[in-house]
């Protein structure tokens, strides 16, 4: 299957910035190293960097790497208004930020490692999957 635009939950990021070696970081080398467009609003920005923040990562924390990589994700990303359609959708409505996102931003799929969103399969069409998932959904031949 084609992949072009994928919504990528904030605890994707967060996984792939800690553990470099990691599932997560190997989707997220993937979709650069494939040019698929990384969908992003306000919301689900805003919430990675506060998650971002958190006390527990500061034993993490490389103020630099985390900058450049939140830089190049305002680049890299492509940019699109919050709409809030979604609303009440997940167990957990903090998610129904990216589900709104992927439906407005035409979305592929939606990467996410959150219970909440996962147990959804799919939202509007679109399917929701683990990192490791996707990642095995990039290196699947086109039919």
């Amino acid at each position: 299957m084609k992949v072009e635009r994928l919504v990528v939950d904030s605890n994707v990021w967060i996984a792939a910035l800690l553990s470099p070696t990691g599932t997560s970081r190997q989707f997220v080398d993937a979709v650069l190293d494939h040019g698929i467009d990384i969908l992003m609003s306000e919301s689900t920005y805003a919430e990675l960097v506060s998650r971002l923040d958190r006390p527990k990562f500061d034993r993490y924390r490389e103020p630099q790497a985390w900058n450049l990589f939140l830089s190049e994700l305002v680049e890299l990303a492509l940019w699109h208004e919050d709409t809030g359609t979604a609303l009440g959708v997940s167990r957990d409505v903090d998610d129904d930020k990216f589900l709104a996102l992927a439906v407005t931003g035409q979305a592929d799929a939606i990467v996410s490692g959150d219970g909440d969103l996962l147990s959804l399969v799919h939202y509007e069409g679109i399917p929701i999957l683990t990192p490791a998932r996707c990642l095995q959904w990039l290196r699947e031949p086109d039919v």
